[in-house]
């Protein structure tokens, strides 16, 4: 009974034994099949949806709300592989940092900069940010030192304090950059600034490259028995020739600009792609390639942010105030007045250039004239302090911010935003007064023309306009003198007062024509009047 108990404990073990070996033979297969299918999966990529974001031109913040937009809307369409096809010669250095920090934190994307034909400056910036840089046969990427621009004067030069500080933030991007893409340090920052020579040096044997400085190339190079060597031909990806190094590859006076097969070369591009079959072939894309453009209102903002508009626009604003003062009831001036106005704020708010802050400001001051025209006789402190108000906002429009609280600008851009909103503002009023005088000249023999501005008066007999003989000469005007409108004060309009044809301001209320009206002040040229107690009877 033993012994029949020992055979079968034997048998059920063997059994058990062989269980689990066939158990973990098929385990090992199954495991080696999902390694084999994994591979082959690594070897065939599924094929990608993609979408062309095209960035050309000035960059500026139109350029960043406009890329947020069509990024969300590439979203929408399930797209994977984001390319950013790059032309532009650059813009301003806080619109290329929000963008690069935006792509950076785009996690649901692969983000390609597509450089095509070139990506200076910003644009340089932008396409390091990327995941990864595709070059086209034609091209170039590089050269991201600031320079301060202005529409006057051209390039000028900045001061070492100003350019540190500029530099700083610029640098920061492309490091960072550098380490998240694997892009060589150096060559980084010899896009950004000056002062370094860098060579390219490979060991003898041919296994390794790398940028190094001078000090470093002559150690490493002089070493006896040394291992390193110059690099001397390298391959061009676009004809497949080997090309001369030319050495060093930077100089200490250049800054970085590169071609497109010294991108590839220098590890940078990962490939050559000169058109969109190219672009689909490389990175397996299937179906049609979306292109996602700016749309019309993205192009009026940026356009209408120009200064040379907004100069247009300030005179619109002064003439069509003269107009609505001289023809009132019309409200012709008026509206092209505040339509001028309202583009003038709104273009540059929307491209990021204005504040809040500016807008309130010039709402504010045009209160205060309010009230001074329609409240207050007279003209006194808070009319001067309105029209202060409303420069200063103006001017402020065209300044761009600062970091910490400004008193006084301490960076070469403030200064260069400052001067151009100056020339801006009073150069569109002297057109507006320019303007203003042609109006009054020749637009009331326009026909049609007398409806929108009185033509001066011509001369008439004092029985005519019904003023005794003994009024006819003019006098001079003085307090408390009578007179009839000849227009609608609304608040401001004409009279006549002693027989002569004048521009007066209604005092407290709205006066209709063929009034009579008392002259109740005379502040320099501003005669301010009200109605009679018989008028008002």
């Amino acid at each position: 009974m033993i012994e029949s108990l020992n055979l079968l404990s034997i048998e059920t073990h063997r059994g058990y034994k062989a269980s689990l070996i066939l158990g973990v033979l098929c385990l090992v297969v199954l495991f080696a099949s999902r390694v084999s299918a994994d591979s082959e999966s690594a070897d065939s990529p599924k094929p990608r949806t993609a979408a062309v974001i095209t960035i050309k031109d000035e960059i500026n913040d139109v350029t960043f709300s406009s890329l947020a937009r069509r990024v969300d809307e590439a979203r929408e369409k399930g797209v994977t592989l984001l390319v950013l096809e790059m032309d532009t010669p650059g813009g301003l250095v806080s619109s290329a940092l929000d963008i690069c920090t935006y792509l950076k934190n785009l996690t649901d994307m692969h983000t390609v900069a597509w450089v095509k034909p070139s990506a200076f400056s910003a644009g340089a910036m932008i396409s390091l940010a990327c995941n990864e840089i595709v070059m086209a046969s034609a091209s170039k990427i590089g050269d991201c030192a600031p320079i301060l621009l202005s529409p006057t004067d051209g390039l000028q030069e900045l001061g070492e304090t100003e350019r540190a500080k500029i530099e700083s933030p610029i640098l920061k991007e492309f490091r960072d950059s550098a380490h998240r893409r694997h892009y060589d340090l150096h060559l980084c920052e010899a896009m950004v600034r000056m002062g370094s020579e860098i060579w390219w040096i490979e060991k003898k044997d041919g296994g390794d490259r790398r940028f190094v400085t001078k000090e470093d190339k002559e150690q490493l190079t002089a070493e006896e028995g040394g291992a390193w060597k110059l690099v001397e031909k390298m391959n061009d990806p676009v004809t497949g020739e080997a090309l001369s190094v030319r050495q060093p590859v930077v100089e200490d006076r250049d800054l970085l600009t590169l071609t497109q097969s010294e991108a590839v070369a220098f590890g940078f591009a990962k490939a050559i792609v000169s058109n969109e079959n190219e672009l689909k072939a490389f990175y397996q894309i299937s179906g049609e390639l979306a292109r996602l453009t700016p749309n019309w209102a993205e192009g009026v903002a940026d356009f209408l942010s120009s200064p040379i508009i907004r100069t247009i626009l300030m005179m619109l604003i002064g003439l069509g105030i003269y107009a609505e003062f001289n023809a009132p009831g019309h409200f012709v001036g008026g509206a092209i007045a505040l339509a001028a106005l309202f583009v003038f704020l709104g273009a540059p708010y929307i491209t990021g250039l204005a504040d809040m802050w500016e807008i309130l400001l010039v709402a504010f001051g045009l209160i205060l004239i309010g009230l001074e025209i329609f409240v207050i006789p007279g003209f006194g402190i808070a009319g001067i302090a309105g029209i202060l108000f409303v420069f200063v906002g103006f001017i402020a429009t065209f300044v761009p911010a600062e970091p910490g609280p400004i008193i006084v600008p301490r960076l070469p851009g403030t200064w260069l935003g400052l001067k151009t909103g100056l020339q801006v503002v009073f150069g569109g009023t002297a057109l507006a007064i320019g303007g203003a005088w042609v109006l009054n000249k020749f637009l009331p023999k326009i026909p049609g023309g007398r409806s929108l501005l009185l033509a001066p008066a011509a001369p008439t007999s004092a029985a005519v306009a019904g003023i005794p003989m003994s009024f006819s000469a003019p006098s001079p005007i003085e307090l408390g003198d009578i007179g009839r409108t000849l227009t609608s004060l609304r608040p401001a309009g004409k009279a006549q007062i002693n027989g002569r044809r004048v521009d007066v301001i209604a005092q407290c209320e709205l006066i209709d024509p063929d009034n009579e009206v008392e002259v109740v002040d005379i502040s320099g040229g501003r005669v301010v009047v009200r109605p009679t107690k018989r008028s008002q009877a």
